[in-house]
């Protein structure tokens, strides 16, 4: 039987593993390694695309021509603050335009070559399946993908298209914090139930998660998070730092020059890395920052207790998150029985000091924090396979899903109800003899619209003319597994009804997937 294999695909890092014997194990690549650096690089030396560790070492040399964390950017609009942040903070280094195809959609550019998110994603999906076919010795075409559990619907579903580009069935969009805890409990079926947080610090995202395990299923009880917190934003916040010690005009030089801001966060990260086992260490750049900085041989002392202080407020901003998933799922630390941590910052002691010191708990990490999601995944995908059928899941809607009524939203299913789930809600015209209605959904908890995410949306027509308030209108939205939201728009008096999966202009069209594959653009061409 086929493999449905598991894939972490994370902002940062990315990981591929397989169900064998019982259990989930990682798949090494060619060079023997675990992870992946979620980078993709254009070799202009050969003329092809290359990834991970390669693409990572372009990256620091030739940054324009590196694409690093496009997670970020997946599902978004060109115009979202998030990434207009990152880009006025130069916190990306290639280019970014808007889409030529796809309204205030984003392309990501690299010399004369647009790509969208989608595709860039496809790449280091490609690479982790044929790393599985090459150790496996057969075709791999399905896959669970991971996902932060507070992605919303359309970053969901551009990681849907992103498998499809790389020729896999995705089948299932999986929270990473559920893959977690999947990895750790699969074998404590029989213990006692209790409750457990997931604290998922990654290079670019954070989650936490409250989830119930033991004898029966693994449910998750609450999710909360921010898609743009992570070691990305740590290793940020200390090459500011740097910049500052280095003052005057050359401050200002390197903030406009992105080989130096390149080379120079590169540095931060080796000795952010460094400071987790060590109290102090030195930012070396080895050379001149870049051909226009005159500053040669950077070496700056950076302490433990400096890096502490300079994350203190990202890492305090993740507490405030565990604070109200905990208040979502009416529990108190002390409900809590067993924190586990998730993702490579977490190795980091002061995250570890202030988890511990929140839950007054000494956290699990009897897993490898960058393999455990991945891992996961595979037990997801042997419950999937009807391999180990003594597991079940339930899993929750990260965000609430609702409709514009007259610029306000209108929750028709709240954030953390149990998925899958089906919610109808009836609904009238606000004119006299109105033929069609507009159904505009959205996803967030502002009370005003335009403080919420726009899905989507579509024009119910055929509504037989009345005084304003009689037609009944049902609108029904269901949540599937994946977290993906389908709706439904219906007249009751002439049963006229428009259903539709929810997408976006930054979805990509079934005409778009497949013109990407015939044209190959999608694969990536790897040394």
């Amino acid at each position: 039987m086929a493999a449905i294999v598991g894939i972490d695909l994370g902002t940062t890092k990315c990981a591929v593993a397989v169900w064998q014997n019982n259990e989930p194990r990682i798949i090494p690549d060619a060079d023997g390694e675990n992870i992946v650096p979620s980078v993709v690089a254009f070799d202009s030396a050969n003329g092809k695309w290359v990834v991970g560790r390669a693409a990572k070492q372009i990256a620091v040399t030739n940054p324009q021509s590196a694409i690093y964390s496009a997670k970020r950017l997946m599902g978004r609009r060109i115009s979202d603050e998030v990434v207009q942040n990152a880009l006025a903070d130069l916190h990306i280094l290639y280019a970014l335009e808007p889409s030529k195809v796809r309204r205030d959609g984003i392309d990501v550019v690299i010399g004369d070559k647009h790509l969208t998110p989608q595709e860039v994603s496809a790449k280091l999906l490609a690479h982790l399946k044929a790393t599985a076919e090459a150790e496996l010795g057969q075709e791999v075409t399905e896959a669970v993908i991971t996902v932060p559990a507070y992605f919303h619907d359309s970053q969901r579903q551009a990681t849907r298209d992103a498998g499809r580009l790389a020729g896999l069935e995705v089948k299932r969009v999986l929270n990473e914090p559920t893959a977690a805890c999947l990895a750790f409990g699969f074998q404590k079926l029989a213990d006692e139930r209790k409750n457990v947080a997931v604290y998922d610090l990654g290079g670019g995202t954070f989650d936490i998660s409250i989830l119930k395990i033991g004898r029966g299923p693994f449910r998750v009880l609450a999710t909360n998070g921010d898609t743009s917190l992570g070691g990305d934003d740590l290793d940020w916040a200390v090459v500011d730092w740097v910049m500052d010690q280095i003052g005057g005009n050359e401050q200002a030089q390197i903030r406009e020059d992105v080989v130096a801001l390149a080379r120079l966060r590169a540095a931060v990260e080796v000795a952010k890395k460094d400071l987790s086992s060590i109290e102090k260490t030195v930012i070396k750049v080895p050379g001149s920052l870049s051909a226009e900085i005159k500053i040669t041989d950077l070496s700056l002392e950076l302490t433990r207790e400096k890096l502490e202080q300079l994350t203190a407020p990202l890492i305090k901003r993740t507490l405030k998150h565990c604070e109200q998933a905990l208040r979502d799922a009416q529990l108190h630390t002390s409900d809590i029985k067993e924190v586990l941590l998730v993702g490579g910052q977490t190795r980091m002691p002061e995250v570890r000091r202030a988890v511990r010191d929140f839950f007054n708990l000494e956290p699990n990490t009897s897993v490898k924090p960058e393999e455990v999601v991945a891992l996961g995944a595979a037990v997801q995908s042997a419950i999937m396979a009807g391999v180990a059928n003594n597991l079940r899941l339930a899993d929750v809607v990260p965000l609430s899903l609702g409709l514009n009524t007259k610029g306000m939203m209108d929750t028709i299913i709240a954030r953390n109800t149990p998925i899958p789930v089906n919610k109808t809600k009836m609904y009238s015209t606000d004119i006299a003899n109105q033929d069609s209605v507009e159904i505009n959904v959205y996803q967030g908890e502002g009370r005003a619209v335009v403080e919420n995410n726009k899905l989507g949306g579509f024009v119910l027509k055929g509504i037989l003319p009345a005084p304003a308030g009689e037609p009944e209108i049902e609108v029904t939205f269901h949540v599937d597994q994946d977290g993906i939201l389908h709706v439904t728009g219906k007249d009751l008096r002439t049963d006229n009804s428009h259903e539709i999966t929810i997408t976006d202009s930054m979805r990509l069209s079934d005409a778009e997937i497949e013109a990407m594959i015939q044209a190959g653009t999608a694969a990536p061409e790897i040394n």
